[in-house]
């Protein structure tokens, strides 16, 4: 298994934490979502879901990431999110572009004291359909 890991501002935490913010907006705080951190070359997030597809062909990128929904067990510490992705394939031999939406879930665990969250994202020969469910 493939892991992420990225700090956090404990303010943003704390705030979580208090209930001003869910989880979803905690997670769009400390994820590189916007358009200019997912065109970076350095984008780890990126990396980590084009993985998935890199065996499928042409030259593909990913345009756009969302949140659509996550949760989160407040005791345990553990949450899964669901990425909504946009990927953008372009093949050069036939000048062809092709498009898709698509969605993966991602276990995540916030370890408060050393203020890190773990992304944990399945290896492609351990991925199944039955983790979509």
């Amino acid at each position: 298994m493939a892991e992420l890991k990225i700090e956090f501002s404990g303010v943003d935490y704390k705030s979580l934490e208090t209930g001003e913010i869910g989880i979803t907006d905690f997670l769009s705080k400390v994820l590189p979502l916007a358009i200019e951190d997912v065109v970076k070359p350095s984008n780890e997030l990126v990396h980590r879901l084009l993985s998935y597809h890199s065996d499928e062909g042409g030259a593909v990128t990913i345009t756009r990431i969302e949140l659509d929904d996550a949760n989160y067990d407040t005791d345990k510490k553990v949450g899964k999110v669901d990425f909504n992705y946009h990927l953008a394939y372009h093949f050069a031999c036939s000048y062809s572009d092709t498009d898709y939406e698509k969605n993966d879930k991602v276990d995540f665990s916030i370890d408060t004291e050393n203020g890190v969250i773990t992304f944990v994202f399945l290896d492609l020969n351990t991925r199944s359909t039955a983790e979509e469910f």
